[in-house]
């Protein structure tokens, strides 16, 4: 706890809670745009939009949101050259996991700033279906899951690259890829961690082009796929450590 508490005064200066902050930001301003207008209509089906569409916006954000946040917090050591000095202090190992799990907090912040987003907006805009407590925390745990992986990918690149220059290019590729995930075929997409964003999505869309009438339905929770990717996050972990690990500084 030591160790993760000295690790948390480090970046305070940085003023990391920004980044999850201004993400948040754009998010709130995006729902206001969506609802500013709704109808009887949209309002009465405002959770399940937003149940549907904030998945999708996060393959986009998120991406670009955990580049930053991995960059910014692993670019302390690396440009301040002191990452010998630090081995000196505490184990190779130890450091990587509690700049690990640095970021993770600020995952956790973005992740609680969103689900608080849900009620906000129903509350603000009036909507009138009732908000689904079980599928909100469904949401949260989803998006922690699929950000945590995405986030193993960048910590490591973060501190095996000297210039971040890469490792925020590999984040805003991701957004892209996730965005355009959609349109790929569903085996392609499994490959892509960007894409994990939306794959747990609670509900489907119908767009019918004769009445132009855009209909929602209920889609199953894909249990096994959420266990799998969970396992993998752990594998890939234990992975990453170890390359880590056995590169000479």
């Amino acid at each position: 706890m030591t160790g993760l508490f000295v690790e948390l005064k480090k970046g305070r200066h940085k003023k990391l809670w920004l980044v999850p902050l201004i993400f948040l930001i754009v998010l709130f301003l995006w729902s206001a745009y969506t609802y500013q207008n709704a109808d009887a209509e949209d309002l009465a089906a405002g959770y399940t939009k937003m149940f549907y569409q904030v998945p999708l916006m996060n393959t986009m954000l998120m991406p670009v949101l955990l580049s930053v946040l991995a960059s910014r917090l692993c670019d302390m050591e690396i440009k301040g050259q002191t990452l010998k000095l630090l081995y000196t202090l505490q184990q190779k190992g130890s450091f990587y996991d509690l700049k690990f799990v640095h970021e993770c907090f600020y995952l956790l912040l973005f992740t609680i700033g969103e689900c608080l987003l849900f009620p906000l907006s129903g509350k603000l805009y009036h909507f009138t279906e009732p908000l689904s407590l079980p599928l909100l925390l469904r949401h949260g745990v989803v998006l922690f899951l699929a950000g945590t992986v995405i986030l193993i990918l960048q910590h490591i690149l973060s501190l095996l690259c000297q210039n971040q220059i890469a490792p925020l290019f590999i984040g805003l590729a991701g957004a892209f890829l996730g965005l355009f995930s959609m349109f790929f075929p569903p085996a392609l997409t499994r490959l892509l961690p960007w894409s994990y964003f939306g794959a747990f999505l609670p509900y489907g869309m119908e767009y019918d082009p004769a009445t132009r009438i855009i209909s929602f339905y209920e889609l199953p929770f894909p249990i096994g796929l959420f266990i799998g990717y969970a396992v993998f996050g752990i594998v890939f972990y234990l992975v990453c450590r170890g390359i880590f690990l056995k590169k000479e500084v």
